[in-house]
C-alpha cells in the first residue's frame, strides 16, 4: 500500500483580495503520479505553488509526511521538492549546462565549485530529459519543446523525490507533448519520483496519472483513482460541456460532443 506523502488540510488561500481556494483537503501518495485538473481559474496552479511554499494560505496547512511545509526553511524544502513553473524567462546567452547547473544550488554552498557528484547529477538530468546534445548551446537557439525539456532537466538536477509540474505540455506541439509525457512516466516508474502536475488535457491526465484531484471554483469536487474521478458525467458537469467516454484502439478517451444538432425550423414539424 502506498504511503501518504503530502496532506492538504482545510486549506484556504486568498490572493489580491480574491478567494482562490476555499477550505480544501486532499492527499498525495508517495511514488504516484497525481494530476490536478479542473476548469480555468479553479485554483490548480495556486495549490501547486502552496505545496512548493511559494504562496502562503490564510488558513489550514500542508504537511510533508509529518511536518508542516511552512516550518521548513526554503533551503531544506528545496532538497525535498522541485517545481517547474508554468512560465519562465531565460537570460540571453545562457547555455543549457548553465541552466541545469541552477538545479544543483540547493546542494552547494554559495560560489562553491561543482563537485563530481554535481556533474554526475547534471549529466543524468540532461540525459533523462533528452537534452545532453544541447549542453553547450544557448537556450534561445532551441525550439520551444527543446527548451521545455531543458527546464525539466534543471528540475531533475535538483534531485528531489517530489517533482511539481505546472502545465508542462502547454504551448508544445503534439510530438513534443507526447515526448515529455513519456519522460515523466519514466521518472516515476524507473526512479520512483512522486509527480504532482497540472494538466489541461484530460486524456493525457487519464493516460499518464494514477490519481487526480479535481477542482472547481476553489473547491475539491473529487479526488481518488484517475478513472473514478474522470467520469464522463462529472467532466460534463464541471466543464459545462457534454463529454462521452469512447474506446479508440484499446485506449479510453473522453470525447467532447462539439457537433450541435440542427434545430427544426418550424414548430411541430415531424
Amino acid at each position: 500500500m502506498s504511503n501518504i506523502l503530502l496532506t492538504v488540510n482545510k486549506l484556504t488561500c486568498r490572493l489580491g483580495g480574491k478567494l482562490i481556494l476555499d477550505d480544501i483537503s486532499c492527499e498525495f501518495l508517495q511514488g504516484k503520479v497525481t494530476a490536478l485538473i479542473g476548469p480555468n481559474g479553479s485554483g490548480k496552479s495556486t495549490l501547486l505553488k502552496l505545496i512548493a511554499g511559494l504562496e502562503k494560505p490564510i488558513a489550514g496547512d500542508i504537511r510533508l509526511i509529518d511536518k508542516v511545509i511552512s516550518k521548513y526553511s526554503r533551503a531544506d524544502l528545496a532538497l525535498k521538492l522541485a517545481m517547474l513553473p508554468q512560465r519562465h524567462s531565460t537570460p540571453v546567452g545562457l547555455t543549457v549546462a548553465d541552466l541545469v547547473e541552477f538545479g544543483r544550488h540547493p546542494h552547494r554552498r554559495w560560489f562553491a565549485p561543482l563537485t563530481k557528484k554535481d556533474q554526475q547529477k547534471m549529466d543524468w538530468a540532461m540525459q533523462e530529459a533528452g537534452v545532453a546534445e544541447f549542453a553547450d548551446l544557448t537556450i534561445e537557439t532551441l525550439s520551444g519543446g527543446e527548451a521545455q525539456r531543458c527546464w525539466l532537466a534543471m528540475v531533475l538536477a535538483q534531485d528531489t523525490d517530489i517533482v511539481l509540474l505546472d502545465e508542462p505540455t502547454s504551448w508544445l506541439d503534439i510530438g513534443h507533448q507526447v515526448e515529455l509525457l513519456h519522460i515523466v512516466k519514466r521518472l516515476n516508474e524507473q526512479y520512483g519520483k512522486t509527480i504532482i502536475w497540472v494538466l489541461h488535457d484530460l486524456n493525457q491526465a487519464q493516460e499518464f496519472s494514477h490519481h487526480a484531484v479535481m477542482l472547481e471554483k476553489g473547491r475539491v469536487i473529487a479526488a481518488g483513482n484517475i478513472d473514478e474521478v474522470l467520469t464522463a458525467e462529472r467532466v460534463s458537469q464541471v466543464y459545462n460541456t457534454s463529454v462521452a467516454r469512447v474506446e479508440v484502439e484499446g485506449q479510453t478517451l473522453l470525447w467532447p460532443r462539439t457537433r450541435i444538432e440542427p434545430i427544426l425550423a418550424e414548430q411541430g414539424e415531424d
